[in-house]
């Protein structure tokens, strides 16, 4: 049998979105929709939201409805990996009524041991672990599967990374040699709120950083933008979000 050969496949990466929290990030929807306004204007052929999409297991189902409302905009696939303030636990806000009409493009990770996710029409495998306890026992990055179908591997993992002038133990650890060991193409991060280029190795990693932007008068920022390319590998750039009207 042939193997499939990868195509050029372009990622618009972010996190930490926080929707529902109205004192620390009370303008993510602003930022949301300004994402969300990106991915066809930067030709993104998915999404990624590494976790927090929202701010607690608290806000009103209108928080969720506006969310996959802008979700529903999209025609290409979006994937949502949970967070520590959105747990994949029993009382997670995924199982709540508006999850259950999810538009058909949102796949959401929902396995503790880890899942794949595959895009075939994208030549592309995404693997998380979505986390049920934020705790120093929760290992990100253990469990990820060998990709052995010719499809790029993109991993996503929420949680700190440990730099080596760290001292103490942090909830949900990824450490630098389990990012050099990665059978990934591309390990796309999220829980800071700033974008940090982590890359260890041949494997490429990156928290995106949260769209939010430095100033609540001006609350868009930027994206990360993920190149997946059978020629020139992978390739990161960061791309300015557009303040939308309203």
């Amino acid at each position: 049998m042939t193997r499939p050969t990868r195509r050029k496949v372009r990622l618009i990466h972010t996190s930490d979105t926080h929707l529902g929290d109205g004192t620390g990030h009370p303008r993510s929807e602003k930022a949301l929709i300004a994402v969300v306004e990106a991915v066809p204007r930067l030709e993104g052929d998915a999404l990624l939201l590494v976790g927090d999409v929202f701010d607690n297991d608290r806000i009103p189902d209108s928080v969720l409805e506006f969310f996959l409302d802008q979700i529903g905009r999209l025609h290409v696939p979006v994937v949502v990996l949970p967070g520590n303030h959105d747990l994949y636990d029993e009382n997670s806000l995924y199982h709540r009524e508006p999850f259950l009409k999810k538009p058909p493009n949102l796949h959401i990770f929902t396995q503790a041991e880890g899942e794949s996710i595959t895009l075939p029409e994208l030549t592309l495998d995404l693997w998380g672990r979505a986390m049920p306890s934020h705790t120093p026992q929760f290992s990100p990055l253990s469990g990820m599967p060998t990709a052995n179908n010719g499809h790029w591997l993109v991993a996503l993992a929420h949680g700190h990374f440990h730099f080596d002038y760290d001292k103490d133990q942090r909830s949900s650890p990824i450490y630098p040699q389990e990012i050099a060991e990665a059978p990934c193409d591309y390990l796309a991060l999220g829980h800071w709120d700033r974008h940090e280029d982590v890359s260890q190795g041949r494997v490429k990693a990156a928290y995106s950083g949260c769209p939010l932007g430095p100033s609540r008068a001006d609350p868009v920022g930027s994206v990360t933008v993920v190149d997946l390319d059978p020629l020139l590998g992978v390739q990161l750039s960061r791309a300015a979000l557009e303040n939308p009207a309203g």
